[in-house]
């Protein structure tokens, strides 16, 4: 399976500069599939609704980000030094975006040459703040311009609508979980998870089809986790299987050998496929992200002779076991499929659970 599609094998080009008057909402031209997008369309500048479960994604994300801008002084003293004309706009957008085209000059991203871009910035920056249309492309350069580190998982965490972001601005989602056997030197720009359970209820099928991109030079390995009961496992296309450790009582990591190793900035599709065996009902699925993983598209197929009762998109606090962090019901499909797509995730975990009714 896959193997028809020759035009995603071997190694993708390193993506081309960025174009900060556009908002460029996914990495790579990847598109959310429709009917699964998160909507990011907020209803511009204004006061902040009630409640928190009447904002819409690009409204908790301008939120956090304006709280911190106005409330977090060494955020708040980077753009009141570029104010130029008095505004009771907090913050001011003129100069939050000559703040992100420093940086942009700076990093090399744009040429120093074009002078407008900050003017060419506002409107972006408006759309951000005012809790409309906010790429993840626009909340990473906010990120590296104001040096937010210690607030980026819970500003990722709001952009992916994944927990109330007031509750914890400093930290993510995940607690604790097993310890990392290698450091992860790619990021997940777009991942597509498809699972397949039989009439049993047990997950029986993973399939897998990702595009990495390389943080640093010579990256040669993909880590992949898996049940250590998979029965079998293989690489469609972008690599072959190495070694295997073990993650934890219930995980396996597998180092998939990429055919030749990565510069920075290069990216890679991969094909991932596990089997499990049958008769080992469970009744839930978990996507761990310790990193930021970008376009996250995660699709169950139960059998139709055992649907799941009470489905739930839900975020734990761990890899196994766990506190339940966040959830809300999901209704299965004609096709008797849940599916769920996110712009971003960022230390967390993830996925769906359910019941089994009676079989």
């Amino acid at each position: 399976m896959g193997t028809g599609n020759p035009a995603i094998t071997g190694v993708w080009p390193a993506a081309p500069p960025p174009d900060p008057r556009t908002d460029g909402e996914t990495a790579g031209g990847a598109a959310p599939p429709v009917g699964g997008a998160v909507e990011q369309r907020g209803s511009g500048v204004g006061p902040a609704p009630a409640s928190d479960e009447a904002l819409s994604t690009g409204e908790r994300a301008g939120r956090l980000l304006r709280e911190l801008l106005t409330g977090v002084a060494e955020y708040r003293r980077m753009w009141e030094s570029r104010v130029r004309r008095a505004s009771a706009q907090q913050p001011s957008f003129a100069a939050v975006a000559r703040v992100i085209a420093e940086y942009l000059w700076n990093a090399g991203i744009v040429a120093e040459e074009d002078q407008e871009l900050d003017r060419a910035l506002k409107d972006r920056m408006s759309r951000a703040l005012g809790g409309g249309r906010i790429s993840a492309q626009t909340m990473e350069w906010f990120i590296e311009a104001f040096g937010m580190r210690r607030h980026e998982a819970g500003l990722w965490a709001a952009f992916a609508g994944l927990t109330d972001p007031g509750t914890d601005a400093g930290s993510g989602t995940l607690r604790g979980g097993p310890s990392m056997i290698m450091p992860q030197r790619h990021r997940t720009i777009a991942v597509f998870e498809r699972y397949r359970f039989d009439a049993t209820g047990s997950l029986v099928e993973q399939h897998s089809f990702q595009v990495i991109s390389a943080q640093e030079d010579g990256v040669g390995i993909y880590p992949w986790v898996l049940r250590t009961d998979a029965t079998d496992s293989r690489v469609i296309i972008g690599g072959n299987l190495g070694a295997r450790h073990a993650y934890s009582s219930r995980l396996s990591l597998v180092e998939v050998e990429l055919a030749r190793p990565l510069d920075r900035g290069q990216r890679h599709a991969l094909e991932l496929v596990a089997h499990y065996p049958t008769g080992m009902p469970t009744q839930e699925v978990r996507r761990a992200a310790r990193a930021k993983t970008e376009n996250v598209d995660i699709q169950i197929q139960f059998d139709p002779e055992r649907p799941p009762q009470d489905p739930r998109w839900t975020v734990w606090s761990t890899h196994e076991g766990g506190l339940i962090v966040d959830e809300e019901p999901v209704t299965l499909s004609a096709d008797g499929t849940i599916h769920r797509f996110l712009p971003a995730v960022h230390h967390a975990v993830v996925g769906f659970r359910w019941q089994w009714g009676d079989h």
